[in-house]
């Protein structure tokens, strides 16, 4: 019996850690895709300013 409780505890730790690791890698995939729109933006207003003239020669 007690070493049905060591599994069980065995198990639940690891299911605790699988659960954090994905947790902890959809949140740097949010940050990646947050990054890129960022970056994106700022081109494109630099690329605006650029067509427009606003950024002076």
């Amino acid at each position: 019996m007690n070493a049905h409780r060591l599994n069980h505890h065995d198990i639940q730790a690891v299911k605790t850690i699988e659960e954090r690791a994905r947790r902890k890698a959809r949140a740097a995939r949010i940050a990646d895709r947050i990054t890129l729109v960022g970056c994106a933006l700022a081109t494109l207003a630099l690329l605006t300013l650029s067509l427009t003239g606003g950024l002076g020669q």
